[in-house]
């Protein structure tokens, strides 16, 4: 009985070391775990670059705008605005591109490092942007709701005034947020939101759409290509009542041909009626008798020649004077 007794004690001492060992391995766990949960802020600073028209930027919002040149870079306090017809191309510190067009009033936010990468946010208050996403995801602030993109290749245009988003997802994934709900997107789709009360709903972006982004980013010439099965046909290309138009132009034509060679064939048998008409010009009476193309009639105008035979009566009586 004595001799189980250190048997048992070692037992213990052994079990709460083990006991401690997995303790201390479960908090390890957990606390590698909370680690990416709480992530790090860092300073978002873009670089501009391939400035066309006036690109001005500002330190404060109580601050007046100053133009800037090419390698000037935007820090997250600053607030930067195109003129019209300008724009300019942003090279973030996350390694993503952002280019502004015109009328476009931007700011930098924050950079966040997490479990799920680096999570960047900007804010658009007016204009338009096209984002070539280089890893991560990034959130654009507007005044009608919140877009993010998760995937490569998104667009924002923010209309002044009325506060109108369109949110083009050119590839990858997208989504948009407002006070009505959450919308996802895929390449080639795309919202058009004008009522924060309202989910808008996804359609297909369009040619449009296209053009915009080879217009203003370079970088799409390689995803357009394969996203044209998904885009839909534009409002031009639907074409059908010029079309229209032109075969009713093209019936007017050949009625008007038609008339033309009726009228050649009238003109051409008045043409000799005209030549013989002339010549019996003096007697009104007898033209409309040579319209029938009557031959012996003329020859009744000669009719009057007994009449000059008759003539001779009075020398007749001539005759008979000398007689007497």
């Amino acid at each position: 009985m004595n001799a189980r007794k250190p048997l048992s004690t070692q037992r213990v001492v052994i079990l709460s070391i083990i006991g401690a060992v997995v303790i201390c391995l479960v908090i390890g766990v957990v606390a590698i775990e909370k680690l990416p949960l709480n992530p790090t802020t860092l300073a978002l600073r873009a670089a501009l670059s391939e400035i066309v028209g006036v690109v001005d930027v500002r330190n404060s919002p109580q601050e007046q705008f100053n133009q800037v040149n090419n390698g000037f870079v935007l820090q997250s306090t600053m607030q930067l605005q195109t003129k019209g017809d300008s724009k300019v191309r942003l090279d973030l510190s996350t390694g993503s591109i952002v280019r502004l067009g015109p009328s476009t009033i931007f700011s930098l936010a924050s950079e966040q490092t997490g479990a799920q990468g680096g999570l960047s946010q900007i804010g658009l208050q007016a204009g338009r942007v096209w984002i070539i996403l280089k890893g991560g995801s990034l959130d654009v602030n507007t005044p009608a709701g919140l877009a993010s993109v998760r995937g490569s290749y998104m667009s924002v245009w923010v209309e002044p005034k009325t506060n109108r988003i369109t949110v083009c997802c050119l590839e990858g994934k997208c989504g948009f947020t407002d006070k009505a709900g959450d919308v996802d997107m895929t390449s080639g789709q795309k919202i058009v939101s004008s009522n924060t009360n309202a989910v808008p709903p996804v359609q297909k972006m369009d040619q449009v759409d296209i053009q915009s982004w080879l217009d203003n980013s370079p970088e799409s010439v390689a995803i357009v290509p394969q996203i044209t099965s998904l885009v839909a046909s534009s409002t031009a290309s639907a074409t059908t009542t010029p079309s229209a138009t032109n075969t009713e132009t093209a019936t007017t034509t050949t009625t008007s041909t038609i008339t033309t060679t009726s009228t050649v064939t009238i003109s051409m048998t008045p043409s000799p009626s005209a030549t013989s008409t002339p010549t019996f010009t003096k007697t009104a009476t007898y033209a409309p008798l040579f319209t029938f193309t009557n031959p012996p009639q003329p020859t009744r105008t000669r009719t009057p020649r007994p009449r000059y035979t008759n003539t001779p009566k009075p020398t007749r009586t001539d005759s008979q004077e000398v007689p007497q």
